[in-house]
């Protein structure tokens, strides 16, 4: 849950954007300068963002295309990882208003849920305003420092049992948590 109180954070110290990185990332040769060159074009264009990932593994075939203006920037389909990403304020106050610590979900599943790609809708439904405006850096910046099944590579999720059918769609209470 360490990823809300840095939400928290963000709106209560009243920060405008803040970087996030996991701790088992890794750079690619150039990408502190694309993600400093990207935050010229935002900061040049005015446009509105919530949130933008630095890595990610796309997780569905769905359209993305180059946002006009930005040298790297571009729409996002359903993703997972949070390696790395940019949140604004206001994509701080989207995310904490949903009360995603009401109904659990992994933050991966969490967030393309709220800018409204996730493809379980029952899961979505959970969330009713999904406004959350995401993009993708392209190419990516960061990538794990390994990946599944290679040597040294620990995870705290990846061996999680999956969890039965009759429960996936369910809204926990928070007695069952």
């Amino acid at each position: 849950m360490y990823f809300s109180r840095i939400w928290q954070d963000v709106v209560r110290l009243g920060l405008s954007r803040v970087i996030v990185f996991e701790d088992d990332l890794r750079f690619t040769d150039d990408g502190l300068e694309r993600i400093k060159e990207a935050l010229e074009d935002l900061d040049g264009s005015k446009m509105e963002w919530d949130l933008i990932y630095l890595g990610r593994k796309k997780q569905a075939d769905q359209e993305e295309t180059w946002v006009p203006q930005h040298r790297h920037l571009s729409t996002v389909g359903y993703s997972y990882w949070t390696l790395g990403y940019i949140l604004s304020n206001e994509g701080a106050r989207r995310l904490l208003d949903a009360k995603p610590l009401e109904v659990l979900l992994p933050v991966d599943e969490y967030l393309p849920i709220m800018f409204d790609k996730h493809p379980n809708k029952v899961w979505s439904s959970f969330f009713p305003v999904r406004n959350l405006r995401a993009f993708t850096l392209y190419p990516l910046t960061v990538f794990p420092q390994r990946y599944t099944h290679e040597e040294g590579y620990v995870s705290d999720t990846e061996d999680s049992p999956v969890v039965a059918e009759d429960v996936v769609g369910k809204k926990p209470s928070k007695d069952e948590l």
